[in-house]
C-alpha cells in the first residue's frame, strides 16, 4: 500500500489521529505509526476529546497472538518504538505487575508514552 492509500485508510481526514483498526503485519503497523508521526499535529494517536485514553485503538493479530495499542500513546513513545523496530517484542510486567505489556527496548524497560499490550 502506498503512503497516500495508507494515510487515507488509517488516519482521520485531518491526519491528526489514527482510525480504529485491526492489522495483521508489523510492517503495516510501523508504516501507519511513521506516517502519523510525520503528518499529525496531535500528540496522541487517538482523539482524546472523543475517546478514553485507555481505548484500544490499534489491534494487531500475529498468528495466535493479539496485541493492542491504546489511544493515549504519544509521539515521543511512538518515536522510541519506531527507532527500536528491528528489535523483538518483549513481554514485560505492566505497572500493576501483570505480564501483558510489550516493549522493544533491548534492556526490557517499558517505553514511556507507548501503551501496547498483549491480550
Amino acid at each position: 500500500m502506498n503512503p497516500q492509500e495508507l494515510t487515507k485508510k488509517h488516519l482521520t481526514e485531518d491526519q491528526n489521529h489514527i482510525i480504529k483498526v485491526t492489522l495483521h503485519k508489523k510492517e503495516t503497523l510501523y508504516s501507519i505509526l511513521k506516517w502519523w508521526k510525520t503528518l499529525s499535529k496531535s500528540d496522541t494517536i487517538g482523539d482524546l476529546d472523543n475517546v478514553n485514553g485507555n481505548t484500544a485503538l490499534i489491534h494487531i493479530k500475529l498468528g495466535s497472538n493479539t496485541y493492542y495499542i491504546n489511544a493515549d500513546s504519544n509521539k515521543n513513545g511512538v518515536s522510541i518504538f519506531l527507532k527500536n523496530k528491528a528489535n523483538s517484542w518483549i513481554l514485560i510486567e505492566n505497572e500493576n505487575g501483570t505480564k501483558n505489556k510489550i516493549t522493544n527496548n533491548k534492556n526490557k524497560e517499558p517505553i514511556t508514552g507507548f501503551y501496547i499490550y498483549k491480550r
